[in-house]
């Protein structure tokens, strides 16, 4: 029987369009698998740089909470026409409890997300800037909530591009920029997701404790008196009380805010100190002097504390005479 020479050739060709096929079947995954990959770093680092300009927004309003010298712990209206400023008060309360981020208030420059929209801000009114609202302490219930977490003092918004539902940005209307329950007002239940053809907010919430936590080391430091590098003798606070009496004084065992003889753990004898006369007006008006715990570990060495707080500072007396 005569054998066929070429029936080898068609099954050679076979297998060589197969391997081709294969290679695009690779090259054209390979661009896929790269492309998504470049498509999910191209949108972390615009994550990242809304994050970084929702952090700086966190960092200033806690500053301005702890720095404001008549009722530490207060916050700033939102703005409510795009300006950056921060509107004047109707009556005692803000115009509205959610707004634009006040940016040139703040002093932190034009912030804004990655789809380029300003940040928004939510305010509990509980800490409006405003002698309506005292007491301002730990102590007072906030408003706001998000996704059901209590006690938050504000919310940062990142609105992101508009979403499915929302036509156009004209306005400074809340709905135009921010999903769902977020826009709704008055409101205190706000939210951050899930993401969705109509929902793509990013929220960050100041807790009540990121403000206290910077407000009641203030606190602190009224109470101890001049810092180590003040010019001159302290004239304020435990320091004051130190340098005039060669001791630091007993604990307050009642509520009458005077020192008990024997006494080393209570509360504060503010009664018997000079506190500083501007500081004891708001310390006095938002109720912080009752809530500052007293221990006098020696007669030369104190320690201040805040009831329901793990903040302490330690306090010694100058270390030269005048402080320092």
């Amino acid at each position: 029987m005569r054998r066929n020479h070429f029936s080898a050739f068609p099954a050679r060709q076979t297998g060589a369009a197969l391997l081709i096929l294969m290679l695009f079947i690779f090259l054209a995954a390979t661009s896929w698998v790269l492309g998504r990959g470049e498509a999910i770093g191209a949108r972390n680092q615009l994550d990242k740089a809304t994050a970084a300009a929702m952090a700086q927004a966190k960092e200033a309003l806690i500053g301005r909470a702890a720095t404001d010298q008549n009722r530490p712990g207060s916050l700033p209206c939102p703005d409510t026409n795009n300006d950056g400023g921060v509107p004047l008060l109707v009556g005692n309360h803000c115009p509205s409890y959610i707004g634009r981020l006040p940016w040139k208030y703040l002093r932190v420059g034009d912030l804004r997300d990655s789809a380029g929209e300003r940040l928004w801000y939510a305010l509990t009114p509980a800490l409006r800037d405003d002698n309506s609202a005292q007491p301002i302490n730990p102590q007072r219930p906030l408003e706001l909530t998000l996704d059901g977490r209590p006690n938050i003092a504000a919310i940062i918004f990142a609105p992101g591009a508009p979403a499915a539902n929302q036509s156009g940005r004209s306005s400074n209307a809340a709905a135009d920029y921010l999903d769902e329950a977020n826009h709704a007002y008055p409101n205190s239940a706000y939210i951050s997701g899930p993401p969705s053809p109509t929902f793509n907010d990013k929220a960050l919430a100041i807790t009540r404790d990121d403000i206290f936590r910077t407000v009641s080391q203030r606190v602190l430091a009224e109470i101890r008196g001049p810092d180590d590098n003040a010019a001159g003798p302290p004239t304020y606070g435990l320091r004051r009380y130190w340098a005039a009496y060669s001791t630091f004084p007993w604990a307050d065992s009642g509520s009458d805010g005077v020192g008990d003889v024997g006494t080393t753990s209570g509360k504060l004898p503010y009664n018997e100190l000079m506190i500083n006369p501007v500081s004891v007006v708001w310390l006095s008006a938002n109720g912080w002097l009752p809530l500052i715990t007293y221990q006098r570990l020696s007669p030369n060495l104190a320690r201040l504390g805040i009831i329901g707080s793990n903040q302490t500072i330690d306090v010694i007396p100058c270390p030269a005479s005048p402080c320092p």
